[in-house]
């Protein structure tokens, strides 16, 4: 499974009904003559071929696979329902949906993926849940595989939830719709946290020219805290009308608070004092990646970077071991202090001298 992704993805979400995708036998052609790739996603035919990782349990309850997520999890991928076994074809576009719910607010990832190594995505796509909905997105597949899964990566959470989906489909031969960018809900929020005496603000993205109703809801979805927002007008980076949302009032540390406004509710977020602990390791996490001449282990920050030192001298990359001097013109050679020497420039600085450039 792919641990995150910086691919950005073309996507489109609407809510809305969809059949449901029956099960059993090879995948059915539909209607149009397009291609349902997923077997039993409506799940009338039990579980299979559905799979789900060692920590979550899960059964069909009223039509729709319920699936246990347990507590304590930190990634997206440590809690996992899939389906694999899917053909892709480079350069086809197809439409995934499925109808979703959870009994709190929390967010996951759903992933049309590699299933082997290295677990590329060709769409992974962070969902908000919470009463049930449909989601629908496009993409364009890169590659050729009959070894493709479609995964709900459910991890991360602090506390027992319960994920349940219906309806999930594949199909091939969409329409891609124009890209619209996926900026996340209106109520936008600091995702990385707020500190339990800092100051907690949000933005609002909406077209009201007065105050608006908010409320800020903890894991269970009780109302902590409500007010009104603050109109901004015209916010000049994005070009659009936004409110301030201001909860600085409240310090009680916690995570999973959502905020809702204007019939939007924001991603989960926490309020906690060790929020911003993580900033050192994953600064050295980053520059770590980015380091050429020493291998990149995967156990550190994921088995898709994973990679042998390069520049190492090692065919066919000739590394940066015995490097010649380089010529400056026709006559005159950039030499060296020593005459038909090389360098060595791996490592931080280089202990052999160059001469200055000569004048041709």
């Amino acid at each position: 499974m792919r641990r995150f992704s910086w691919k950005r993805v073309l996507a489109l979400v609407v809510a809305g009904a969809f059949p449901m995708v029956l099960g059993g036998g090879a995948p059915p052609g539909s209607a149009e003559g397009r291609t349902e790739l997923i077997v039993n996603g409506g799940f009338d035919a039990g579980t299979s071929p559905w799979w789900w990782t060692s920590n979550v349990s899960a059964q069909v309850v009223d039509g729709r696979l319920c699936a246990e997520i347990p507590a304590g999890t930190t990634n997206s991928w440590d809690a996992i329902v899939g389906r694999s076994d899917i053909t892709l074809r480079s350069g086809e576009s197809y439409e995934f949906s499925f109808t979703a719910s959870a009994d709190q607010p929390v967010t996951i990832r759903a992933n049309v993926q590699l299933a082997d190594p290295p677990y590329t995505a060709e769409i992974s796509q962070p969902v908000s849940l919470g009463g049930s909905q449909t989601y629908r997105y496009f993409f364009t597949s890169r590659a050729d595989t009959q070894r493709a899964s479609v995964q709900f990566q459910v991890g991360g959470s602090s506390v027992g939830w319960t994920f349940c989906v219906d309806d999930v489909s594949l199909k091939d031969g969409a329409e891609v719709p124009g890209y619209e960018p996926d900026t996340g809900p209106r109520v936008r929020v600091n995702q990385v946290g707020y500190l339990p005496d800092g100051p907690k603000r949000a933005t609002l993205v909406t077209d009201a020219v007065r105050p608006l109703e908010w409320v800020l809801r903890d894991a269970s979805g009780r109302a902590v805290a409500d007010g009104r927002s603050t109109p901004r007008g015209v916010d000049e980076a994005s070009g659009e009308r936004v409110h301030t949302i201001d909860f600085s009032s409240v310090r009680r540390p916690g995570r999973g608070y959502t905020l809702t406004a204007d019939g939007e509710t924001s991603y989960p977020f926490a309020i906690a004092s060790e929020v911003y602990e993580s900033l050192r390791t994953d600064a050295l996490q980053f520059f770590y990646i980015q380091r050429s001449g020493i291998p990149i282990d995967g156990a550190l920050v994921g088995e898709e970077y994973a990679r042998p030192a390069g520049h190492v001298g090692v065919p066919p990359n000739r590394g940066d071991i015995d490097v010649p001097c380089r010529k400056a013109c026709a006559t005159t050679d950039w030499t060296c202090a020593v005459a038909g020497t090389t360098l060595a420039t791996t490592g931080s600085t280089s202990s052999t001298v160059v001469s200055p450039r000569p004048s041709c």
